[in-house]
Protein backbone atom coordinates (compact mmCIF):
# COMPACT_ATOMS: atom_id res chain seq x y z
CA UNK A 1 0.00 0.00 0.00
CA UNK A 2 1.32 3.42 -0.99
CA UNK A 3 2.12 5.77 1.89
CA UNK A 4 -0.02 8.87 1.25
CA UNK A 5 2.38 11.40 2.77
CA UNK A 6 5.41 10.01 0.92
CA UNK A 7 3.46 9.84 -2.32
CA UNK A 8 2.25 13.43 -2.12
CA UNK A 9 5.65 14.78 -1.11
CA UNK A 10 7.22 12.95 -4.06
CA UNK A 11 4.52 14.15 -6.45
CA UNK A 12 4.98 17.78 -5.39
CA UNK A 13 8.76 17.47 -5.74
CA UNK A 14 8.39 16.08 -9.25
CA UNK A 15 6.03 18.98 -10.05
CA UNK A 16 8.76 21.44 -9.16
CA UNK A 17 11.34 19.47 -11.12
CA UNK A 18 9.06 19.50 -14.16
CA UNK A 19 8.56 23.27 -13.86
CA UNK A 20 12.31 23.88 -13.58
CA UNK A 21 13.24 21.58 -16.45
CA UNK A 22 14.06 23.16 -19.80
CA UNK A 23 12.48 20.16 -21.56
CA UNK A 24 9.44 18.06 -20.56
CA UNK A 25 10.17 15.07 -18.35
CA UNK A 26 9.77 11.72 -20.05
CA UNK A 27 7.52 8.99 -18.67
CA UNK A 28 10.65 7.03 -17.73
CA UNK A 29 12.05 9.96 -15.74
CA UNK A 30 8.76 10.53 -13.94
CA UNK A 31 8.38 6.83 -13.16
CA UNK A 32 11.89 6.68 -11.70
CA UNK A 33 10.88 8.98 -8.84
CA UNK A 34 8.13 6.55 -7.82
CA UNK A 35 10.08 3.34 -8.38
CA UNK A 36 10.07 2.44 -4.67
CA UNK A 37 6.26 2.63 -4.52
CA UNK A 38 3.94 -0.18 -5.49
CA UNK A 39 2.06 1.68 -8.23
CA UNK A 40 0.09 0.03 -11.01
CA UNK A 41 0.63 0.99 -14.64
CA UNK A 42 -2.69 2.82 -14.55
CA UNK A 43 -1.65 4.86 -11.52
CA UNK A 44 1.65 5.69 -13.20
CA UNK A 45 -0.25 6.87 -16.27
CA UNK A 46 -2.51 9.02 -14.09
CA UNK A 47 0.55 10.64 -12.52
CA UNK A 48 1.96 11.36 -15.96
CA UNK A 49 -1.35 12.88 -17.11
CA UNK A 50 -1.55 14.99 -13.94
CA UNK A 51 1.91 16.42 -14.51
CA UNK A 52 0.85 17.51 -17.99
CA UNK A 53 -1.69 19.91 -16.47
CA UNK A 54 -0.71 23.49 -17.38
CA UNK A 55 1.65 24.87 -14.74
CA UNK A 56 2.01 28.52 -13.85
CA UNK A 57 5.19 30.21 -14.99
CA UNK A 58 6.10 33.70 -13.83
CA UNK A 59 9.08 35.87 -14.67
CA UNK A 60 10.17 35.66 -11.06
CA UNK A 61 10.17 31.89 -11.19
CA UNK A 62 12.17 31.87 -14.39
CA UNK A 63 14.84 34.08 -12.86
CA UNK A 64 15.09 31.92 -9.75
CA UNK A 65 15.03 28.60 -11.57
CA UNK A 66 16.94 29.43 -14.72
CA UNK A 67 20.18 27.52 -15.05
CA UNK A 68 19.15 25.14 -12.28
CA UNK A 69 20.29 21.52 -12.15
CA UNK A 70 18.33 18.82 -13.94
CA UNK A 71 17.65 15.13 -13.44
CA UNK A 72 17.58 13.37 -10.09
CA UNK A 73 19.75 16.03 -8.49
CA UNK A 74 16.65 18.25 -8.38
CA UNK A 75 14.53 15.72 -6.50
CA UNK A 76 15.06 17.52 -3.20
CA UNK A 77 13.84 20.88 -4.51
CA UNK A 78 11.46 22.62 -2.12
CA UNK A 79 7.86 23.02 -3.08
CA UNK A 80 7.24 26.60 -4.25
CA UNK A 81 4.20 28.75 -3.75
CA UNK A 82 4.70 30.67 -6.99
CA UNK A 83 1.04 31.14 -7.75
CA UNK A 84 0.80 33.62 -4.86
CA UNK A 85 2.73 36.06 -7.02
CA UNK A 86 -0.04 36.20 -9.62
CA UNK A 87 -2.88 37.32 -7.36
CA UNK A 88 -6.58 36.97 -8.03
CA UNK A 89 -9.12 34.41 -7.02
CA UNK A 90 -11.88 32.30 -8.50
CA UNK A 91 -12.13 31.64 -12.22
CA UNK A 92 -10.93 35.14 -13.03
CA UNK A 93 -7.32 34.26 -12.31
CA UNK A 94 -4.80 36.07 -14.47
CA UNK A 95 -2.74 32.95 -15.12
CA UNK A 96 -3.03 32.26 -18.90
CA UNK A 97 -1.91 28.63 -18.49
CA UNK A 98 -4.68 27.97 -16.00
CA UNK A 99 -7.17 29.78 -18.22
CA UNK A 100 -6.19 27.41 -21.00
CA UNK A 101 -6.70 24.47 -18.63
CA UNK A 102 -10.21 25.72 -17.78
CA UNK A 103 -11.08 25.98 -21.46
CA UNK A 104 -9.78 22.48 -22.12
CA UNK A 105 -11.77 20.83 -19.33
CA UNK A 106 -14.95 22.71 -20.28
CA UNK A 107 -14.77 20.91 -23.63
CA UNK A 108 -14.75 17.43 -22.01
CA UNK A 109 -18.16 15.80 -22.69
CA UNK A 110 -20.19 14.88 -19.62
CA UNK A 111 -21.34 11.27 -19.55
CA UNK A 112 -24.82 10.21 -18.53
CA UNK A 113 -25.29 8.94 -15.00
CA UNK A 114 -25.62 5.36 -16.22
CA UNK A 115 -22.39 5.62 -18.21
CA UNK A 116 -20.54 6.93 -15.17
CA UNK A 117 -21.95 4.06 -13.14
CA UNK A 118 -20.49 1.57 -15.60
CA UNK A 119 -17.07 3.22 -15.35
CA UNK A 120 -17.18 3.00 -11.55
CA UNK A 121 -18.17 -0.66 -11.75
CA UNK A 122 -15.20 -1.40 -14.01
CA UNK A 123 -12.90 0.43 -11.60
CA UNK A 124 -14.22 -1.49 -8.60
CA UNK A 125 -13.76 -4.74 -10.49
CA UNK A 126 -10.08 -3.93 -10.90
CA UNK A 127 -9.97 -2.37 -14.38
CA UNK A 128 -7.47 0.41 -13.87
CA UNK A 129 -7.64 1.64 -17.46
CA UNK A 130 -10.84 3.56 -16.66
CA UNK A 131 -9.16 5.78 -14.04
CA UNK A 132 -8.26 8.46 -16.56
CA UNK A 133 -11.75 8.54 -18.07
CA UNK A 134 -13.34 8.83 -14.63
CA UNK A 135 -10.95 11.62 -13.64
CA UNK A 136 -11.98 13.58 -16.74
CA UNK A 137 -15.56 13.54 -15.48
CA UNK A 138 -14.41 15.15 -12.24
CA UNK A 139 -12.26 17.98 -13.61
CA UNK A 140 -14.92 20.70 -13.62
CA UNK A 141 -16.30 19.46 -10.30
CA UNK A 142 -12.84 19.82 -8.74
CA UNK A 143 -12.67 23.44 -9.92
CA UNK A 144 -16.12 24.16 -8.44
CA UNK A 145 -15.10 22.65 -5.10
CA UNK A 146 -11.79 24.52 -5.13
CA UNK A 147 -13.58 27.85 -5.44
CA UNK A 148 -14.99 27.29 -1.94
CA UNK A 149 -11.48 27.26 -0.46
CA UNK A 150 -10.03 30.33 -2.18
CA UNK A 151 -8.72 33.05 0.16
CA UNK A 152 -6.60 36.16 -0.42
CA UNK A 153 -3.52 33.98 0.15
CA UNK A 154 -4.69 30.66 -1.30
CA UNK A 155 -5.23 30.58 -5.04
CA UNK A 156 -7.52 28.56 -7.24
CA UNK A 157 -4.77 27.06 -9.40
CA UNK A 158 -3.06 25.46 -6.42
CA UNK A 159 -6.31 24.24 -4.89
CA UNK A 160 -7.28 22.55 -8.15
CA UNK A 161 -3.95 20.74 -8.22
CA UNK A 162 -4.44 19.58 -4.64
CA UNK A 163 -7.96 18.40 -5.46
CA UNK A 164 -6.73 16.46 -8.48
CA UNK A 165 -4.09 14.77 -6.35
CA UNK A 166 -6.75 13.77 -3.82
CA UNK A 167 -8.91 12.40 -6.64
CA UNK A 168 -5.96 10.42 -8.01
CA UNK A 169 -5.35 8.86 -4.60
CA UNK A 170 -9.03 8.09 -4.20
CA UNK A 171 -9.30 6.29 -7.52
CA UNK A 172 -6.29 4.20 -6.60
CA UNK A 173 -7.94 3.23 -3.31
CA UNK A 174 -11.15 2.13 -5.07
CA UNK A 175 -9.43 -0.06 -7.63
CA UNK A 176 -10.59 -3.65 -7.19
CA UNK A 177 -12.83 -2.91 -4.17
CA UNK A 178 -16.06 -4.35 -5.59
CA UNK A 179 -16.94 -6.21 -2.39
CA UNK A 180 -16.82 -3.03 -0.32
CA UNK A 181 -19.58 -1.59 -2.51
CA UNK A 182 -21.93 -4.58 -2.54
CA UNK A 183 -20.92 -5.88 -5.96
CA UNK A 184 -20.28 -9.49 -4.97
CA UNK A 185 -21.50 -12.27 -7.26
CA UNK A 186 -21.83 -10.08 -10.32
CA UNK A 187 -24.16 -7.50 -8.77
CA UNK A 188 -24.32 -4.02 -10.26
CA UNK A 189 -23.42 -0.80 -8.46
CA UNK A 190 -26.57 0.66 -6.96
CA UNK A 191 -27.35 4.38 -7.04
CA UNK A 192 -26.90 4.70 -3.26
CA UNK A 193 -23.50 3.01 -3.47
CA UNK A 194 -22.47 5.22 -6.36
CA UNK A 195 -23.30 8.29 -4.29
CA UNK A 196 -21.25 6.86 -1.42
CA UNK A 197 -18.32 6.28 -3.76
CA UNK A 198 -18.54 9.81 -5.15
CA UNK A 199 -18.76 11.27 -1.66
CA UNK A 200 -15.56 9.41 -0.79
CA UNK A 201 -13.76 10.84 -3.83
CA UNK A 202 -15.04 14.35 -3.11
CA UNK A 203 -14.00 14.01 0.52
CA UNK A 204 -10.42 13.16 -0.45
CA UNK A 205 -10.32 16.11 -2.86
CA UNK A 206 -11.61 18.45 -0.14
CA UNK A 207 -9.16 17.01 2.38
CA UNK A 208 -6.25 17.85 0.10
CA UNK A 209 -7.52 21.39 -0.46
CA UNK A 210 -8.15 22.00 3.24
CA UNK A 211 -4.72 20.71 4.23
CA UNK A 212 -3.13 22.92 1.60
CA UNK A 213 -5.04 25.98 2.82
CA UNK A 214 -4.02 25.30 6.41
CA UNK A 215 -0.43 24.82 5.29
CA UNK A 216 -0.36 28.17 3.50
CA UNK A 217 -2.06 30.03 6.32
CA UNK A 218 0.27 28.25 8.75
CA UNK A 219 3.27 29.52 6.81
CA UNK A 220 1.94 33.04 7.22
CA UNK A 221 1.50 32.52 10.97
CA UNK A 222 5.01 31.12 11.18
CA UNK A 223 6.44 34.13 9.39
CA UNK A 224 4.66 36.46 11.79
CA UNK A 225 5.99 34.47 14.76
CA UNK A 226 9.56 34.74 13.49
CA UNK A 227 9.18 38.50 13.01
CA UNK A 228 7.81 38.78 16.56
CA UNK A 229 10.81 36.87 17.92
CA UNK A 230 13.25 39.06 16.01
CA UNK A 231 11.57 42.16 17.44
CA UNK A 232 11.59 40.71 20.96
CA UNK A 233 15.30 39.84 20.78
CA UNK A 234 16.09 43.31 19.43
CA UNK A 235 14.25 44.98 22.33
CA UNK A 236 15.87 42.57 24.83
CA UNK A 237 19.35 43.44 23.57
CA UNK A 238 18.65 47.15 23.99
CA UNK A 239 17.20 46.71 27.48
CA UNK A 240 19.99 44.43 28.73
CA UNK A 241 22.70 46.61 27.18
CA UNK A 242 21.32 49.68 28.97
CA UNK A 243 21.01 47.76 32.23
CA UNK A 244 24.43 46.06 32.20
CA UNK A 245 26.44 48.45 30.06
CA UNK A 246 27.56 45.63 27.73
CA UNK A 247 26.07 43.67 24.86
CA UNK A 248 24.20 40.67 26.36
CA UNK A 249 25.24 37.07 25.76
CA UNK A 250 23.02 34.54 24.02
CA UNK A 251 22.29 32.88 27.35
CA UNK A 252 21.23 36.20 28.89
CA UNK A 253 18.91 36.82 25.95
CA UNK A 254 17.53 33.30 26.41
CA UNK A 255 16.80 33.92 30.09
CA UNK A 256 15.18 37.26 29.27
CA UNK A 257 13.02 36.23 26.29
CA UNK A 258 12.47 32.50 26.98
CA UNK A 259 13.49 31.81 23.39
CA UNK A 260 15.89 28.88 22.96
CA UNK A 261 19.61 29.62 22.64
CA UNK A 262 19.64 27.84 19.27
CA UNK A 263 16.92 30.11 17.83
CA UNK A 264 18.55 33.22 19.26
CA UNK A 265 21.93 32.23 17.81
CA UNK A 266 20.36 31.64 14.38
CA UNK A 267 18.50 34.96 14.43
CA UNK A 268 21.59 36.89 15.54
CA UNK A 269 23.67 35.16 12.87
CA UNK A 270 21.18 36.13 10.16
CA UNK A 271 21.07 39.68 11.51
CA UNK A 272 24.86 39.92 11.42
CA UNK A 273 25.03 38.60 7.86
CA UNK A 274 22.36 41.08 6.79
CA UNK A 275 24.24 43.92 8.48
CA UNK A 276 27.47 43.00 6.71
CA UNK A 277 25.61 42.75 3.42
CA UNK A 278 24.20 46.24 3.83
CA UNK A 279 27.67 47.56 4.62
CA UNK A 280 29.13 46.24 1.37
Amino acid sequence: MVDKITFMETLHSVQEIAKASAVPLTKEEITSYFQDMDLSKEQQEMIYQFLQMPQEETDGETEQQGGGSTGKGRKSSLRSRSSQASGGSGKKTGNPHFQMYLREISAVPTLEREQQNILYQRLLEGEGTVMEEISHQWLEKIVQIAEEYVTPRVFLEDLVQEGNIGLLLGLGQLLGKAAAYGMENGKCLKEAQQKKLEEQLEGLAREGMEQYRQEIEGEVDSENTILAKVSLIHEARKALAEENGTDPTVQELCDYTRISTEEIADILDLHEKARKGDAI
